[in-house]
């Protein structure tokens, strides 16, 4: 685990990313009104992978390096992730569990890369995490044998990474923020699908993953500075 002078603040000021953020916007609220009315085919799987593919071009766009291969890899299992759990086919749940598995391992790859050794309150954190992880181990022990193996392997990767981003050095904590605003996005998505209906759930289930996603990105900005200059 190491530290490298690249590293940059972590102020709001990052959030600002032009036209971006204004496409993010429009296609998350193009999913959820969809969500919302009901509306289900392939404008509303395709407004639904918008906000996360808009990340994946600033990314390219801006940053360079293992960096930019590691956010390019967890946005685009993201988008592959986003696109198979709309489609109507229970079938492809364990698929797009595949595919947002692979993008918390570029995640997690790219925290640990540079993480640091964890002082007192990053170990109590961690230690909470990991009983966290062991509660929800147990909380979906029974759920169907051939879906428990790789929740519990999805449960273990995106705490990991959360971790990891709770390791990095930085001038705040927004991207742990975003790792732990992914995992309630998670949460309620499992709990959802696998134990009690959630009233609005899968909408609360999105808004948390698209509000997690940019938050991840923009910190991610402020860290490793982008590369690339931008006009």
């Amino acid at each position: 685990m190491q530290s490298e002078p690249e590293f940059g603040g972590g102020n709001l000021q990052k959030f600002n990313f032009n036209g971006y953020s204004l496409v993010f916007a429009l296609g998350a609220a193009a999913f959820l009104v969809m969500l919302a009315a009901g509306i289900s085919g392939p404008a509303r799987t395709a407004a639904k992978a918008v906000p996360v593919a808009t990340l994946l071009v600033l990314v390219l766009r801006d940053m360079g390096g293992f960096v930019r291969f590691c956010l390019a890899g967890a946005l685009l299992g993201s988008v592959a992730g986003d696109i198979l759990l709309d489609l109507p086919y229970d079938a492809l749940f364990v698929f797009g569990l595949a595919a947002f598995l692979a993008g918390h391992l570029f995640y997690t790859l790219l925290f640990f890369r540079y993480a640091r050794l964890p002082g007192g309150f990053e170990t109590a954190v961690t230690a909470a995490m990991v009983i966290f992880a062991a509660a929800m181990i147990w909380l979906f022990s029974g759920i169907e044998q051939a879906l428990f193996k790789p929740v519990v392997l999805y449960i273990v990767v995106i705490v990991a990474m959360s971790i990891g981003a709770l390791l990095v050095p930085a001038a705040d904590r927004l991207l742990f923020y975003g790792a732990l605003i992914f995992i309630a996005s998670d949460v309620v998505l499992a709990v959802n699908k696998f134990l009690i209906t959630i009233p609005a759930g899968r909408s609360i289930n999105i808004t948390l993953y698209f509000t997690a996603q940019y938050i991840i990105i923009a910190a991610a900005r402020a860290i490793w500075k982008p590369s690339r200059r931008v006009n």
